[in-house]
C-alpha cells in the first residue's frame, strides 16, 4: 500500500511550522546557553528583529534571571508558538 506525500510527512512530524514572523510569539526547543544566560526549555519570547531571512531571530524574553533581555537565537533553536 503506497502512503501520500502528505501522510508520510505527518507519520515522520517533517511538516513544516507556519513562519515565524517579527512580533511572533515562540519558545525554545531545547535548553540553551546563549549570551551568559541559561535558558530553559520552551522559554517563550517575543520576536523583535529578524537576520538573514530567518536564519536568526532577536527574541525578547521577560523571564530571565536578571530580567527581561533581548538574545540572538538561531532558527532551529526556536519554534512558533500556536
Amino acid at each position: 500500500m503506497s502512503t501520500s506525500p502528505r501522510q508520510a510527512s505527518i507519520e515522520h512530524d517533517t511538516t513544516p511550522s507556519a513562519p515565524v514572523t517579527e512580533f511572533g510569539i515562540v519558545r525554545t526547543r531545547r535548553a540553551e546557553q546563549v549570551e551568559g544566560d541559561r535558558i530553559p526549555r520552551h522559554t517563550q519570547g517575543t520576536v523583535v528583529a529578524i537576520y538573514d531571512r530567518g536564519s536568526a531571530y532577536a527574541v525578547e524574553i521577560a523571564d530571565l534571571p536578571g530580567g527581561p533581555e533581548v538574545v540572538t537565537l538561531r532558527g532551529d533553536q526556536i519554534e512558533r508558538v500556536h
